[in-house]
């Protein structure tokens, strides 16, 4: 009974205009994001190079060096970025404000204001700041050194300070401060990430981690509309009364429904992961490297099949329950919350329903994190069995007794 209502379903959904317009959306955007093949940073460092790139940094002197180089530019042109609620918001300061600022930097560097401008000019002087490379090395070199009785514990309670006359959301909240900062990587860093990115990446897993932190992104929505219009489509059809005297149980008939629908949603993630890894594969063998044909296919299954689960848990369960389209926004505004929660764009994963890892490569610290995102990923796993059990119930509950439980109370079936 199962096997036949879950192949009733999926062959219901290829009818729908919605799941075609899903997969759609989902290749556009995908590929508007990875449409380019990248391979020019798939190449040995050598000695001598210009820049070798950048990589995070937890130490607490480059943390206190990049987070007053920052906060250095920004009271310059008097001009913050914050992000409260996840949403930019640019805030000018008063006169007043301003140099409560300066005196945080001057308190934090033991120098005055002016002569640190005059130490960022000559700094900037040795750099070609007319080209994009140029410009880009002067912007992660540059760092504002503290004075050196200045304590990290200190330094935290001054960008407390900075934050509350900021305003919510700025660069140096404590969440900001624990995700790390970027600094220039040096030549024996770059070779060890090669070699990582080789042995344990094998090339496609770094691709594929990149892959899985855009297409997260997306499907923390687009699910939500398939499972939408499966919980309404008895409802339109008025066919409530024949689905409620159907023989099978409600675990049969939702539970073939939920899955019809995960995987369905995740049909298209396996064709679109299938076409782009085979560039990937192709340039790791004419390195030497055997590619990891499966990356693509564990990281997605991983990392983007949970949530997938959930996003649909919460469709069937909340449209189940209020028999409208309100679960369209709560999970719009779940995803938008959760896309500007994370602090870093790689790695702190915690529990964010959208996890980030927008970096190619940065192999070593990806390994060091990642049983935090086998955790994240197991919990929202977890979340979607829940709720598709209390959708069980609550489906069982409105077909033997007739009730719908938001709306309309308690108005039983004649």
């Amino acid at each position: 009974m199962f096997g036949t209502l879950f192949v009733k379903e999926c062959r219901q959904i290829l009818k729908s205009m919605v799941y075609y317009l899903y997969v759609i959306i989902f290749v556009m955007f995908l590929s508007s994001q990875m449409g380019e093949v990248i391979t020019d940073r798939f190449e040995r460092p050598e000695p001598g190079q210009e820049s070798y790139g950048s990589v995070n940094s937890h130490e607490e002197s480059a943390v206190m060096e990049k987070k007053l180089a920052g906060l250095m530019r920004e009271t310059e042109h008097n001009s913050y970025s914050t992000y409260p609620m996840g949403f930019y918001r640019g805030v000018t300061l008063n006169d007043g404000e301003l140099n409560e600022i300066v005196s945080i930097i001057e308190e934090c560097t033991g120098k005055s204001m002016a002569e640190l401008e005059q130490e960022e000019q000559e700094y900037y002087a040795d750099y070609d700041l007319s080209t994009m490379e140029g410009a880009f090395q002067a912007q992660t070199g540059y760092s504002v050194v503290p004075k050196e009785s200045l304590s990290y514990e200190e330094f935290c309670k001054n960008m407390e300070r900075a934050c509350e006359i900021i305003g919510a959301g700025s660069y140096y909240s404590k969440e900001k401060l624990e995700a790390g900062v970027s600094v220039p990587m040096t030549y024996e860093q770059a070779v060890e990430e090669f070699d990582a990115l080789c042995e344990k990446d094998r090339i496609t897993g770094a691709v594929a981690r990149l892959f899985c932190d855009y297409a997260g992104i997306i499907l923390a929505v687009l699910p939500i509309f398939l499972g939408v219009t499966r919980c309404l489509r008895d409802k339109r059809a008025q066919a409530d009364q024949v689905v409620f005297a159907h023989k099978a149980s409600g675990v049969q008939i939702v539970g073939s429904r939920y899955l019809a629908n995960v995987c369905m949603a995740f049909l298209p993630v396996l064709i679109t992961i299938c076409i782009m890894q085979m560039p990937y594969q192709y340039h790791a063998e004419t390195m030497g490297v055997t590619p990891d044909v499966l990356a693509f296919l564990k990281y997605s299954v991983v990392w983007l099949l949970p949530e997938i689960m959930t996003v649909l848990a919460v469709s069937f369960f909340i449209t189940e329950l209020t028999e409208n389209v309100i679960s369209i926004f709560v999970q719009v505004f779940w995803a938008i919350a959760s896309l500007f929660a994370s602090a870093a764009l790689a790695g702190n994963f915690g529990l964010h329903l959208i996890v980030r890892w927008n970096a190619l490569g940065a192999t070593g610290e990806f390994w060091s994190q990642r049983q935090e995102l086998f955790l994240n990923r197991g919990y929202y796993a977890a979340v979607s069995m829940l709720l598709l059990c209390l959708t069980f119930v609550l489906y069982e509950k409105k077909r033997r007794e007739g009730e719908t439980l938001y709306g309309k109370i308690f108005k039983r079936r004649k």
